[in-house]
């Protein structure tokens, strides 16, 4: 009878860790899936607010919820910046507004003092699809 109990004592400890190494996963799962979620969340809130109050300039400045030129003039930074993100998180109908503004208003033909490493890491890296440090 003894070794009856064994394989059996096995095979019952063998499902308890499969089905916990799967509930766990279940869990993990869905904590990365809640987190996605609030995580998308966020970036829309601050996205509608930059759209608010700062559209067409670099940036937003939060507290006094006016809009922010880095050089003066807007290059468009933070729809260029947000423009791929947009894109991965799905966000159709923003990714457009931001790409027609880009398309129709950013222009580099300005004679305005630069950051040149700013400018090089936000705006003209975007477009080459690779690291800006990797076309030197």
């Amino acid at each position: 009878m003894p070794e009856r109990i064994t394989p059996t004592a096995f095979l019952l400890v063998a499902l308890a860790v499969f089905a916990t190494h799967g509930c766990g996963k279940l869990r993990e799962n869905e904590h990365a899936h809640q987190l996605a979620t609030r995580v998308r969340a966020e970036f829309l809130h601050a996205w509608n607010n930059y759209e608010r109050y700062a559209w067409g300039h670099d940036a937003l400045r939060p507290l006094s919820k006016t809009a922010h030129d880095w050089c003066g003039q807007s290059l468009l930074m933070t729809p260029v910046d947000a423009l791929d993100t947009l894109i991965l998180m799905h966000l159709d109908a923003e990714a457009e507004r931001a790409r027609s503004l880009i398309v129709g208003d950013l222009s580099f033909d300005r004679d305005i003092y630069v950051k040149n490493f700013e400018i090089t890491i936000r705006l003209l890296g975007r477009g080459s699809g690779q690291p800006v440090a990797s076309s030197f």
